[in-house]
């Protein structure tokens, strides 16, 4: 073989090298994928097709779904404004949901629908929470009955939270008999940030029945900041109040 043939050779062995490195990174890049959360398979511990075991998602045997306590209405105005809340429970502990569809409808007592609506709250990952809604008005309509229920279509997922950290420190009503207020001070007790707090103010008679709800939202809390919030109504109470709940969570940005 001569000197030009041997050189000839050579490119050919090394551009058939190079090819063949070409293919095996290929193989090992669309074969021999790392396994994850999301590419359909039940693999690296999984309990299930990428839930459980590692991942964030969990399975439909790991969860408990959540449980309606009591829904409410409560009259704002007397021309017909009212606001509704359902209070409910978390059963799973360190896990939430996001984007959970939901329905409220409200009835009159010959069972025609006066209000419905549909919407979509954030389960947080500990045991009691609210889903609250206001302005509604049924002008001289009077409500009998209300029904919420959560709607399918969402998921679990294992949720780090710091809604315990939220505690309101102090509480009191004033101008009870006009326009009543509810003055809170709501403390962060933890060393970090927390910001978009919804809380709402549950108020209840001496029969413990939940008579007038309201909600606030505050920007953020930095750690072991305290401060003062207010809930208002524009009209004074059927009923005398006798204890006041705070229920506090951080919203997902």
């Amino acid at each position: 073989m001569s000197w030009a043939q041997r050189r000839k050779s050579t490119y050919i062995l090394f551009f058939l090298s190079i090819i063949f490195l070409i293919l095996i990174a290929v193989f090992f890049l669309f074969f021999n994928k790392s396994p994850t959360c999301f590419d359909g398979v039940k693999n690296q511990g999984e309990t299930g097709i990428d839930c459980g075991g590692p991942c964030s998602i969990l399975c439909r045997a790991e969860y408990s779904n959540p449980s309606v306590v009591w829904v409410r209405w409560a009259k704002v105005l007397s021309s017909g404004s009212y606001n509704l809340l359902a209070y409910a429970e978390n059963p799973n502990i360190g896990v939430g949901a996001y984007d959970v569809p939901y329905m409220f409808k409200v009835y009159d007592k010959n069972n025609i629908l006066l209000y419905s609506k549909k919407g979509s709250t954030y389960i947080p990952p500990n045991n009691n929470f609210v889903i609250f809604t206001d302005g509604i008005n049924i002008n001289d309509k009077i409500p009998a009955r209300i029904v919420f229920e959560f709607l399918n279509g969402y998921v679990w997922n294992k949720i780090g939270s710091k809604d315990s950290s939220i505690v309101a420190i102090s509480k009191s009503i004033i101008n009870e008999d006009t326009k009543p207020k509810v003055l809170v001070t709501l403390k962060n007790k933890s060393f970090d940030i927390i910001k978009n707090i919804e809380s709402v103010a549950v108020l209840y008679d001496e029969s413990d029945n939940a008579v007038a709800f309201s909600r606030t939202i505050v920007d953020s809390l930095s750690g072991e900041e305290s401060q003062n919030i207010t809930f208002t109504w524009p009209e004074k109470f059927e009923n005398k109040i006798y204890k006041i709940e705070i229920i506090s969570k951080a919203l997902p940005n």
